[in-house]
């Protein structure tokens, strides 16, 4: 082993090794200094990106929290609307059952009406019945009132065209009488009628006689005078002539009035004879036709009477035909209405019947539906109650977590402080000699 040789340096040798010594000493803590700092960037910008990593997850947990409290809230809001639901629907259910109650005791009301409806058109019928009943023996009276009436009327219609056939006959011995009477009156009046003739041809004879008489008074009046006056001859001859014209006249006239009055006489004679044939051939044709008329009567009486009898056994035939027929269709109307009793009894009984099966189906299925929806409004709750819990621990051992990284970069901050403060106080303090050169070794210059 070579001994190794010592060196002596000079001092500016030594000063500028100790100088070199010093500044790689400086330079090493230096590069351990920003070493130290580069660590310490590092972990301040671990930390740093710590605290925002812890940040964010503070900020999720926060969200998450806040989700799942939302979420606890939504399903305790969920669990309360189920829960109200189940209340209502238990409720709802209360009320069918309540309903389906009072709709069984309405159909019972309503059985009990249509029984009393039944009973009261059984007791209307009844009394139709009996009404009808009723108004067939009226009709039975009324129509042996009529046919009594019938006969009564057909009597007095006999008796009436008896009277009225006595009434003809009677009044045809009255026109043969009057026919008699008004002849004889006539042969009397035309007797009168001579007789008068013969009087008035008398009086006209007597006056003719009178008048000749008159004439030889005159002429006798007239030659007894004529010796008296020749002036007064001319004037009673004129007088004479006046009074032979008038007498001639009157003559003529009472010739004329005789022949006047035996015309009228023969001609009233004529005409009441006439007359009195025309009133005979009258009567006898108003008896014929007060005969025919008679029985005509009589024969439209029977023929009426036999209508009437007809009639009434026609009425009588019809009216207990219609009995038949109302007594048959009031049979069927009871049947008809019994038969509608029963189905409405029996469609009652099967209402009140299904009416309690879908009481019974809905209140049982409301019960279900009520104890499901608070089963699962209860399972939502405790689920809800659990996410909450759940949510709660997750946040405390979050928030735990985050205290200890806080800490924890706490920690490393202060270290990295200390480290700067290390690092600014190394930098600070002077260097220290590297190499160990005793003084007794350095020359003098």
């Amino acid at each position: 082993m070579s001994e190794v040789k010592k060196i002596k340096l000079t001092p500016d040798e030594i000063r500028t090794a100790r100088n070199s010594a010093a500044a790689e000493k400086t330079l090493n803590f230096a590069n351990k200094s920003m070493l130290a700092a580069n660590l310490a960037a590092a972990e301040a910008r671990q930390i740093l990106e710590a605290k925002q990593l812890i940040a964010t997850q503070k900020e999720e947990s926060a969200s998450q929290a806040r989700a799942a409290y939302e979420e606890a809230v939504a399903n305790q809001a969920i669990a309360e609307q189920e829960m109200r639901a189940a209340k209502d629907a238990g409720e709802q259910a209360r009320a069918d059952a309540e309903a389906a109650r009072v709709a069984k005791i309405l159909a019972a009301q309503e059985a009990a009406a249509a029984k009393e409806l039944a009973k009261e058109q059984a007791r209307q019928r009844a009394q139709e019945a009996a009404a009808a009943k009723i108004a067939q023996a009226e009709a039975k009276k009324k129509a042996a009132e009529e046919a009594a009436a019938l006969k009564q009327a057909a009597a007095e219609a006999k008796k009436r065209a008896a009277e009225e056939a006595a009434a003809l006959k009677k009044a045809e011995a009255e026109a043969k009488k009057l026919a008699a009477q008004q002849a004889a009156a006539a042969k009397k009046a035309a007797a009168e009628a001579r007789k008068q003739a013969a009087a008035e041809a008398a009086a006209l004879k007597k006056a003719q006689a009178k008048a000749k008489k008159a004439e030889a008074e005159a002429r006798k009046l007239v030659a007894q005078q004529a010796a008296a006056a020749k002036k007064a001859e001319a004037e009673a001859k004129k007088t004479a002539a006046a009074e032979a014209a008038a007498t001639k006249k009157a003559e003529a006239e009472a010739r004329k009035l005789a022949a006047q009055q035996a015309a009228a006489e023969a001609a009233a004679f004529k005409k009441a004879e006439a007359e009195a044939r025309k009133a005979e051939a009258e009567a006898r044709k108003l008896a014929a036709q007060q005969a025919a008329a008679a029985k005509k009567a009589e024969a439209e009486a029977m023929k009426q009477a036999a209508q009437e009898a007809a009639a009434l056994k026609k009425a009588e035939a019809e009216t207990r035909k219609l009995a038949a027929q109302q007594a048959a269709a009031e049979k069927k109307a009871e049947a008809e209405a019994r038969k509608q009793a029963a189905l409405e009894a029996a469609l009652i009984k099967k209402a009140e019947a299904e009416a309690k099966r879908i009481a019974a189906q809905e209140a049982a299925v409301a019960r279900k539906l009520a104890a499901e929806q608070a089963r699962l409004a209860a399972q939502e709750l405790a689920a809800a109650k659990k996410a909450e819990t759940e949510a709660r621990k997750s946040a405390a051992a979050e928030a735990k977590r985050i205290k200890q990284e806080e800490a924890a970069a706490r920690k490393a901050a202060a270290a990295l402080k200390k480290a700067e403060a290390e690092a600014r106080k190394a930098a600070l303090a002077p260097p220290e000699p590297v190499w160990p050169f005793p003084d007794e070794e350095v020359s003098p210059a």
